[in-house]
C-alpha cells in the first residue's frame, strides 16, 4: 500500500460524543478496516440510517448483521471480491433459504453504502459498486392468500373457544386490507418515540387500532404504520366487522385498543396473537402454509375478482403506485375503499346459517376447549 494514501480507521467506540472516524495518512503495510469495523460503525454512528429504522425492524437487521460478523468480521475490507460475495450468498442460500440469503445480501449493500458516503471509504465504495452489478436470486412471491370463507371460519372458531378479539381483528384485517400490526399494534420499548398510555413494564404499545379513530357514524380514520398513509373506511360496508360490532353491547367511545387480549387485558403481541390464531385456523380447517397475514392479498385478490378497477384496490389498500395521483386527489379515500368494498360484498357467497350451525356443532362434538373469556363489553358469541 503506498504510504500517501488515506487509510480509514474506525475506532469501535459506542459513545455518541466519541469520533467514529479517524482519517490518517500514511501506514504502509496497514491491511486496512475490516468488515466487522464498518459493521459496529453502522450500528453506533448517530447519522446512520440504522437508528431511523423502527424497533422490530432494527432488532431484526442487528441479528442478521451478527450473524454475518461472526461469519466474516474478521475479513479485510480490501480483501472482499464479487468472488467472495457470491460465495457468501451461496453460503447463507444453502438448498432452500433464498430469502433468507437475499437479506443477507441486502444488509451488506446498506453496510458498505454506509462506509463510503458516511466514512468515504474507497474499498467500501468499490464493493458498493461490484454489488450493483451482481444480481442474486429472489425469493418467489407468495401466492397463498385467505378466502372470505376462511376469513368467516375462523371468526366462528375464535368465538367458540372463546378469543372473540381473534374475531374482529380477523373481521377488520380482511375487511379492511388492513396488516396485522395496523390492527393489534405493537409493543417496543418504553424509550422508543411515540405516546401511549398504554404500559406494561418496560413496553408500551403503539400503532394499533383504537375506538376514538372510529366516529359515530362508522367511518374508520387511521394512519398506517408502515408508511404513515391515511385510511378512511365504512364501516358499515364491512359485513364481517358489522356482525363483530354487534356482538357488543355498545361501541366503546374512548381512545382504548380496539383489540383486547382476553387473558391480560391489554393488547396482544404479535407472537402470542400468530400464536393463538394458528390454534383457531387449524380448527377452522385454513392450511399451516396460509398465514395471517395472508389476511391482506385475500382482501386485495376478492376485490380483483369482483371487477373492481386496479387503481381504486390501490388507493383503497395504500400502495405506493401512482404517487402523484394520490397526493393530488385528496378526499378520494373514503370513496375508493366504499367501492372496493361494495363491489367484493357481491362477489362474496352470503354464508347460510347451516353452515355456520354445522361449525358450533363439530365443536360440541369434538369437545373443543372453550379457552378465552367474556368480551370487555359483554355480549355472548
Amino acid at each position: 500500500m503506498s504510504a500517501s494514501r488515506e487509510v480509514v480507521i474506525w475506532s469501535g467506540l459506542t459513545a455518541p460524543d466519541t469520533p467514529i472516524v479517524d482519517v490518517r495518512i500514511g501506514h504502509p503495510g496497514r491491511a486496512g478496516p475490516r468488515l466487522a469495523e464498518v459493521i459496529d460503525a453502522y450500528q453506533v454512528d448517530p447519522l446512520s440510517s440504522f437508528h431511523k429504522q423502527r424497533f422490530h425492524v432494527r432488532q431484526n437487521h442487528a441479528g442478521m448483521l451478527r450473524r454475518i460478523r461472526e461469519q466474516h468480521g474478521a475479513t479485510p475490507i480490501a480483501a472482499i471480491t464479487g468472488r467472495t460475495l457470491i460465495e457468501w450468498h451461496a453460503g447463507w442460500k444453502g438448498a432452500d433459504k433464498v430469502a433468507m440469503a437475499h437479506s443477507m445480501v441486502g444488509q451488506l449493500r446498506t453496510v458498505f453504502s454506509f462506509g463510503f458516503t458516511h466514512l468515504a471509504d474507497t474499498q467500501c465504495e468499490r464493493i458498493s459498486q461490484i454489488l450493483h452489478r451482481l444480481k442474486f436470486p429472489m425469493a418467489g412471491a407468495r401466492t397463498e392468500r385467505i378466502t372470505a370463507d376462511q376469513a368467516d371460519a375462523v371468526r366462528t372458531w375464535a368465538h367458540i373457544v372463546g378469543w372473540h378479539s381473534i374475531a374482529l381483528a380477523q373481521a377488520l384485517q380482511f375487511e379492511l386490507i388492513l396488516r396485522q400490526k395496523d390492527v393489534i399494534g405493537e409493543w417496543v420499548p418504553v424509550p422508543e418515540p411515540g405516546d401511549s398510555e398504554e404500559v406494561w413494564g418496560d413496553q408500551k404499545w403503539l400503532r394499533g387500532l383504537r375506538w376514538s379513530e372510529i366516529s359515530d357514524d362508522l367511518i374508520l380514520r387511521h394512519v398506517t404504520s408502515k408508511r404513515q398513509k391515511p385510511v378512511e373506511a365504512d364501516l358499515g360496508l364491512s359485513p364481517m366487522v358489522m356482525e363483530e360490532l354487534a356482538f357488543l353491547d355498545e361501541i366503546p367511545s374512548g381512545d382504548e385498543p380496539v383489540i383486547i387480549n382476553e387473558a391480560t387485558g391489554m393488547p396482544w403481541t404479535a407472537s402470542e396473537y400468530r400464536r393463538k390464531w394458528r390454534i383457531v385456523a387449524r380448527y377452522a380447517g385454513v392450511p399451516d402454509n396460509v398465514f395471517n397475514m395472508d389476511s391482506r392479498s385475500g382482501g386485495i385478490s376478492e376485490a380483483f375478482e369482483a371487477g373492481v378497477t386496479p387503481e381504486r384496490i390501490q388507493k383503497s389498500a395504500t400502495h405506493s403506485d401512482l404517487r402523484m395521483t394520490s397526493r393530488y386527489n385528496r378526499g378520494d379515500q373514503l370513496r375508493a375503499a366504499s367501492e372496493v368494498q361494495r363491489g367484493r360484498a357481491t362477489q362474496r357467497r352470503e354464508l347460510d346459517a347451516d353452515t355456520r350451525a354445522a361449525r358450533w356443532h363439530e365443536a360440541q362434538t369434538n369437545d373443543v376447549p372453550v379457552q378465552g373469556g367474556k368480551r370487555r363489553t359483554g355480549g355472548a358469541a
